[in-house]
């Protein structure tokens, strides 16, 4: 069974500032590959929860690399059946978990 995928506020400002970047230094191209690198991403973990590894600083925190320049970070919670997107980072900004 599929888990509901649940994004928080942090994490929409990340995916924000992610396309406000790509629209002004990319193509329309690149949001499209994007959005699709995401959507595979979440269909993934929605099925397989444990398939990222977990975050080395933050045990119950998984990382999932969308793409060459971008990854997000997600919790699972078996008891709702969720899995909630905490945030979405480009690979060069500074880490946080």
């Amino acid at each position: 069974m599929a888990l509901k995928i649940k994004w928080t506020p942090q994490a929409d400002n990340g995916l924000a500032n992610v396309i406000e970047y790509l629209e002004a230094e990319w193509t329309f191209r690149e949001i499209l590959q994007l959005e699709e690198n995401i959507n595979q991403v979440t269909n993934q973990i929605s099925l397989f929860p444990d398939l990222y590894p977990k975050s080395e600083t933050f045990k119950n925190l998984h990382k999932a690399i969308v793409d060459k320049n971008n990854y997000l970070v997600y919790q699972v919670n078996y008891k709702k059946s969720s899995i909630e997107i905490i945030n979405f980072r480009g690979t060069k900004q500074k880490p946080k978990y």
